[in-house]
Parts: C-alpha cells; structure tokens; sequence
C-alpha cells in the first residue's frame, strides 16, 4: 500500500507543477484538510475540502510567476508519507527568486489523499504522521 501512496504523493507534486486541477482532483478525497498550522510560513490556516485545496493552490500559483516543488526524501508508512521537498519559484511581478526546502506529512485513505501538512521540522512531521521512533 505504501508504494502507491508515495505514487499519488508524486503525482499530486506533478499536478501542482503543472497547475492541473483535474489530476489533483483525481488524487485527493473531496474532503482532504491542508494544514499550514505548523509551517514557517506567513500563512498558518487550514484549508478543507475541494473549495480550500483550491484556494490553498491558487494562493501559491497568484504569487509566484513560476514554482515546481521536487522530493528529496520519502520516508514510507503504512497510511502516511513523510518527504523533504525542495520548491524553486520566482515570485510574480516582483521577479525574486526563491529556494526553500521543508517537510510534508502526507495522509492517505483508500489510495487518496485526506490530509497535507507543512512542517517547520522534520521529526515534527514524522511524529505527526506516526513515523518518529
């Protein structure tokens, strides 16, 4: 099962890149919560079903002209997936480029994605998806 949880995980990534509603639409429970509670962003919300995963995409696509997020890392589980990502953007109108890198939790039920969370750190992830040791 693991394996083709970190197969929708990629595809999710691909989707985003692409900006294709569509294919995310095919991997994520209408249902599926983004959590940025726990990121080092500016934005620490929560987004839940299509209306907020939309709005959570579209957040990043407004402000940056281009962005493509790569994995790292995978960390495999039963029901969830921790990576490391690496996003590149250059921001829109202002041109600024931007390097991050930073943990997903990913959580998935029925070969679906329910949940998304951005951590600061690593082991918080990990714990969070009940992968720490």
């Amino acid at each position: 099962m693991a394996q083709g949880n970190v197969e929708v995980m990629r595809a999710v990534y691909d989707a985003f890149n692409r900006r294709d509603l569509d294919a995310l639409w095919s991997l994520v429970d209408p249902e599926c919560e983004v959590d940025l509670t726990n990121s080092m962003g500016f934005d620490r919300s929560k987004y839940t079903g299509r209306e907020g995963v939309l709005k959570f995409f579209e957040s990043y696509w407004d402000s940056f002209e281009s962005i493509t997020i790569e994995v790292e890392e995978c960390i495999e589980g039963r029901d969830a997936v921790v990576v490391v990502i690496r996003a590149r953007g250059r921001g829109f109108g202002s041109g600024v480029e931007v390097d991050a890198r930073g943990p997903h939790a990913w959580s998935f039920s029925k070969g679906r994605v329910v949940r998304l969370a951005l951590h600061e750190h690593l082991e918080d992830a990990l714990e969070m998806a009940g992968l720490s040791e």
